[in-house]
């Protein structure tokens, strides 16, 4: 007779357990809804809105990171500007 381990033990219980919890989670049949129309209407409404608040941020937090990397590219920019300014007036001194 083959003796059980802890190990397989504990895989015969999650292979048992784990479908069933996603199973009740699924098929509970509760939406997280209200049954007023009205209230459930105003959940929506909510969810719909705190999308649109989280796009926005994820927008602004986007066009911050491109105003950093133009920032970045204009003091390169002119770092070389001055570089190419100093290279030409001491070939103009000779």
């Amino acid at each position: 007779m083959k003796t059980f381990t802890y190990k397989s033990l504990t895989y015969v219980i999650m292979t048992v357990l784990v479908p069933v919890m996603i199973s009740c989670s699924v098929f509970s049949g509760d939406s997280g809804y209200s049954k007023d129309p009205a209230i459930a209407a105003q959940q929506r409404e909510v969810e719909a809105l705190e999308r649109e608040l989280k796009e926005a941020e994820r927008y602004a937090e986007e066009a911050k990171q491109r105003e950093k990397a133009a920032k970045n590219r204009l003091k390169a920019a002119e770092h070389e500007l001055k570089a190419l300014e100093e290279r030409a007036r001491r070939q103009n001194e000779r």
